[in-house]
C-alpha cells in the first residue's frame, strides 16, 4: 500500500510502531511479574502482600497502556483526518 504525500511523517509511524512495541513488552512483562508472584506465596500465608503488589502493579499497567491507547488513537485520529482529506478530493 502507498501513502500520499502528508498521509504520515516517518516519526509519526515510528511513534506508533513503538507504542505497539511498548504495549507488547509491557503486557508480557506483568504476564511474568504476576506469574512469580502467584509462585511466591508461601504455603498457609494470608496473601495480602502478594495482592498488594498485584493491584500496584495493576494500576501501574493500567497507567501505561492508557498513555500507549492515547498515542495509537492519535496516530488513528490523524489517519482518518486524511482518509477524510483525499475522499474530498
Amino acid at each position: 500500500m502507498t501513502t500520499s504525500p502528508g498521509m504520515f511523517e516517518g516519526s509519526e509511524i515510528s511513534e506508533l510502531c513503538d507504542s505497539i512495541k511498548d504495549i507488547h513488552r509491557l503486557l508480557k512483562s506483568v504476564g511474568a511479574f504476576h506469574a512469580e508472584l502467584d509462585e511466591a506465596e508461601a504455603p498457609g500465608g494470608n496473601g495480602l502482600q502478594i495482592d498488594f503488589k498485584k493491584w500496584g502493579i495493576r494500576t501501574i499497567t493500567e497507567d501505561l497502556l492508557a498513555r500507549q491507547y492515547a498515542k495509537i488513537d492519535r496516530m488513528a485520529a490523524i489517519y482518518k483526518k486524511e482518509q477524510e482529506k483525499m475522499r474530498g478530493r
